[in-house]
């Protein structure tokens, strides 16, 4: 959808087309000046932008738990020194800010090379929107994954139904896909509904920042910076620019947070809160 355009100034002062609109008919939350005289919708920016929200949410927070599935289960299962080793890997990675990393990432996909025209890598980075903020999100958020689902086996793997299953010579693969893995799910469902919501809170906060962003929302914030304060240092004077992007912002990530709850409740029965 197009949330671009240009606004009528006659009558009124033309300096009126550098500054944020407020709400009218055809802009029910204004809108927010951009150059070559044009205006961003402010209305349309949030509501397109959800889609892009839940895309950047679900493959962030998808992506990061197969990542500590991947790490967390194997090592649990073998045990001894190979869970060890995964495991202090895991506490090494917790320690490397999120914010260093879309710095780092940022300036290894991103430079130029010394004719100034994009490598055949970044194009294709371009083109399949993979960004350094994706990237950073997924490489140093499975931790947490890896940590709970690594506990959860190691306590599971030594359950009746999993001694039963070995008893009758089911192989280490089987054991693992189809009893271990899917008993010990439950407890990341909650995990992963909270990330949608977090990452998306963090793209936007990496955008209006400065150094990444990958979504509308964070863009649309991004743009306000300029015009959250106002006249004599009042927050309120130009509210349309930063208060719909943060309430949506706070009330997607709520949402996912009570629907997390909602299936743990209904997966989970007896852990009723």
């Amino acid at each position: 959808a197009n949330c671009y355009g240009t606004i009528d100034t006659q009558g009124t002062d033309a300096t009126s087309r550098f500054l944020p609109q407020p709400p009218g008919p055809a802009t029910p939350f204004g809108t927010i000046p951009l150059r070559n005289n044009l205006q961003l919708n402010v209305f349309c920016s949030l509501v397109w932008g959800t889609r892009s929200a839940l895309q950047f949410g679900l493959i962030v927070a998808l992506l990061t738990a197969g990542v500590g599935i991947l790490i967390g289960t194997p090592s649990a299962y073998l045990g001894g020194w190979i869970n060890g080793l995964a495991m202090r890997a895991t506490d090494a990675f917790l320690t490397v800010p999120t914010v260093v990393g879309v710095a780092f990432l940022t300036v290894i996909m991103y430079q130029p090379n010394p004719t100034g025209t994009p490598t055949p890598f970044q194009q294709f980075l371009v083109a399949q929107q993979i960004t350094p903020t994706l990237v950073a999100l997924i490489l140093f958020s499975w931790m947490p994954y890896a940590r709970l689902i690594n506990a959860s086996v190691a306590q599971l793997k030594h359950a009746d139904f999993i001694l039963a299953a070995r008893a009758i010579g089911a192989r280490n693969r089987r054991i693992v896909f189809r009893h271990l893995v899917p008993n010990a799910l439950v407890p990341l469902i909650v995990l992963v509904a909270r990330d949608i919501g977090g990452a998306v809170i963090l793209d936007s906060t990496f955008a209006f920042i400065g150094i990444g962003g990958t979504t509308s929302w964070g863009g649309l914030l991004a743009r306000s910076r300029d015009w959250i304060i106002g006249i004599l240092g009042n927050p309120l004077t130009y509210w349309w620019v930063w208060l719909p992007a943060a309430a949506a912002l706070l009330f997607f990530s709520i949402g996912w947070s009570l629907l997390g709850d909602g299936l743990i409740d209904i997966l989970n029965p007896r852990e009723k809160h």
